[in-house]
């Protein structure tokens, strides 16, 4: 059933956003509203700004939106239900009771024990007679017994259904094997195991559920993917989810080791380095940097060193800083043969060498000095930067080298170390320090006047000009559409010009559906005597709307107390709706009005 719009109503007003939004990413006051950098995309200039007053939040760059509630579902990656039950645990509120509530519970234990089940037959299966090329490969990756068991490997064998009978003996369904994502449908319908052929890697979370799987195929054929990893289910989502992060968080260091591959968290862990977390088959994300943020205050990023990782690791250097941890990166040295030469790939690239690969060739004490001593991030980039030019004695390779030097520097918060990385930067190029420095002042201050001119511009575009990328929300009539979202922006959170609009328009001369539905439940709450704010407003509505609506409300009014100016707008959606729904003669008929008007105003 749905929830009581009193108990909505008062959970929004015990919900401070700023104080909400502050939890996961922090927030500068700058004139009215409260800015940061966006925790749902990717960012460096701040686009996410908070309204305290309206309760509401808008991020100019992706486009995200809506009320606290809005923001927890995206943040946590919750259903409405269990983001409005975790806003209500804050604030000290207990839950109404819902009839859904027992059926999704239900559904995420029994996913949870299929899981469960999956893993230990998956390890069954490798102990077991025919496990035993998957034991050999373990044992040729220098994974012990002990480590096996403490990771709860397994092995997925090459039977299209042994899996699926195995869990139908113990009672799951068909459709719970599917939602587990343990079992797919083939074009003829037919179930089959989704994991076949692979070494298994549970996906533990940090109350010790398993959530997902990753697997590494055995013998190389099949679907010639080398590894595949679970897609979302409802118990999982791989972009909020750390590998080995359920062990990891038990270690002593005082920081955590990031690295690319399951594997190489094994490897790692088995050496000593307890600290060890990856990412599950996808990117590194900010939800993943705030998980991160809860177990250390410092992160070392230890990826491969090919290209792939160095994109990589420039990328996650930008989301940990983002999220407020101190951030360094282990650089692993190229692979060498016997003779001690560096071996290099057929494209003349070094061969890659990842931790897992640097642990078995050079072992632990080896790992760990390095580990001692990781660059800053400042240093990692700047020798980056450097191994792009071979040779400074070149004119055109030292410009290049200094231009991309100062467009870094400028970037950098800290004076200590933009003068630091400045100086070093001129030394290697053979100019002076103060020449590199007044270059980084001068782009670092462009920088700030096109970042602030842009969030100007993002922040008072008229809105008219915008159509909403969800074409369900566009509207038919866009010279009504302007005056429709000048008139919903003014009269939410001022009930005086609500009840004067109220008289004058009804919700039916909209040409938006969706804004019509707006202004009809804004006027049956103050009708009902409740609240009518920005933040109710946007209770209840789906992400797209909520985001839309947003977009509106961030919108510049010209006046809020004005009846005139609100009687512009009204005049106009009343006139368009006439217009829209007038009749060939009646058409004609107003044409000729508007015409005379228009003569008498000459």
């Amino acid at each position: 059933m749905a929830l009581p719009q009193q108990f909505l109503d008062e959970l929004l007003a015990r919900t401070d956003l700023v104080d909400l939004v502050n939890r996961y990413v922090p927030l500068k006051k700058k004139g009215g509203s409260f800015w940061g950098c966006c925790p749902f995309h990717h960012e460096k200039t701040p686009s996410f700004h908070v309204e305290q007053d309206k309760q509401f939040f808008k991020c100019f760059g992706c486009g995200e939106g809506g009320n606290a509630v809005h923001f927890m579902m995206k943040i946590e990656n919750l259903p409405y239900i269990d983001a409005v039950r975790k806003l209500a645990d804050m604030a000290g509120m207990e839950m109404p009771q819902e009839e859904n509530d027992g059926k999704s519970r239900m559904l995420r234990q029994r996913l949870l024990a299929l899981n469960k089940d999956a893993a230990r037959y998956y390890y069954d299966t490798l102990t077991g007679e025919g496990g035993g090329e998957a034991r050999a490969y373990l044992q040729k990756r220098n994974i012990s017994v002990q480590t096996a068991v403490r990771f709860g490997l397994g092995y997925a064998d090459e039977s299209w259904d042994g899996l699926i009978r195995a869990m139908r003996a113990k009672g799951y369904t068909d459709q719970e094997l599917e939602t587990a994502r343990l079992a797919a449908r083939g074009k003829k319908g037919n179930l089959y195991c989704f994991f076949r052929d692979r070494i298994m890697f549970p996906i533990i979370d940090i109350r010790g559920d398993v959530v997902a799987f990753g697997g590494r195929i055995l013998h190389g054929d099949g679907d010639g993917r080398k590894y595949v990893n679970s897609p979302d289910t409802p118990v999982y989502s791989k972009s909020r989810t750390l590998y080995a992060l359920n062990l990891a968080k038990k270690t002593k260091a005082t920081k955590f080791i990031l690295c690319e591959g399951n594997v190489d968290v094994i490897a790692l862990h088995q050496a000593g380095f307890d600290s060890a977390v990856a990412s599950c088959g996808t990117a590194f994300t900010a939800d993943q940097a705030r998980l991160l943020s809860k177990y250390t205050g410092e992160v070392v990023i230890c990826y491969d060193a090919d290209a792939a990782g160095q994109k990589a690791t420039e990328k996650a250097i930008d989301i940990l800083k983002n999220n407020g941890l101190a951030v360094r990166v282990l650089r692993l040295p190229p692979r060498r043969d016997a003779m001690g030469k560096i071996i290099y790939n057929d494209d003349g690239t070094p061969a890659k060498v990842d931790p897992d690969d640097f642990i078995r060739l050079s072992g632990a004490d080896a790992f760990r000095t390095l580990l001692d001593k990781p660059q800053t991030d400042g240093q990692y980039r700047m020798g980056e930067i450097r191994q792009k030019y071979s040779d400074l004695t070149d004119d055109r390779q030292r410009i290049a080298y200094l231009k991309e030097t100062v467009d870094y520097v400028a970037t950098i918060p800290s004076a200590v170390e933009r003068e630091i990385y400045a100086r070093t930067a001129a030394e290697q190029a053979g100019v002076s320090a103060e020449s590199v420095l007044h270059e980084a002042s001068r782009a670092r201050s462009n920088r700030a006047k096109r970042q602030e001119k842009q969030l100007q511009q993002d922040a008072l575009q008229p809105v008219r000009l915008h159509q909403p990328r969800d074409y369900t929300l566009r509207a038919t009539d866009p010279a009504s559409a302007a005056a429709e979202e000048q008139l919903i922006s003014a009269v939410l959170g001022d009930e005086e010009l609500l009840a004067y609009a109220a008289d004058r328009i009804s919700p039916e001369a909209f040409s938006s559906a969706f804004l019509g539905r707006v202004f009809s439940k804004a006027l049956e709450r103050q009708n009902e005597g409740l609240a009518v704010n920005s933040a109710t407003a946007l209770s209840g509505l789906e992400p797209n709307e909520a985001a839309w609506l947003s977009q509106i409300l961030s919108s510049p009014v010209k006046s809020r107390t004005d009846h005139s100016e609100l009687m512009t707008y009204i005049d106009t959606i009343n006139n368009q709706y006439k217009k829209r729904t007038a009749s060939p003669d009646d058409l004609s008929i107003l044409q000729d009005a508007l015409r005379r008007k228009q003569a008498k105003e000459v």
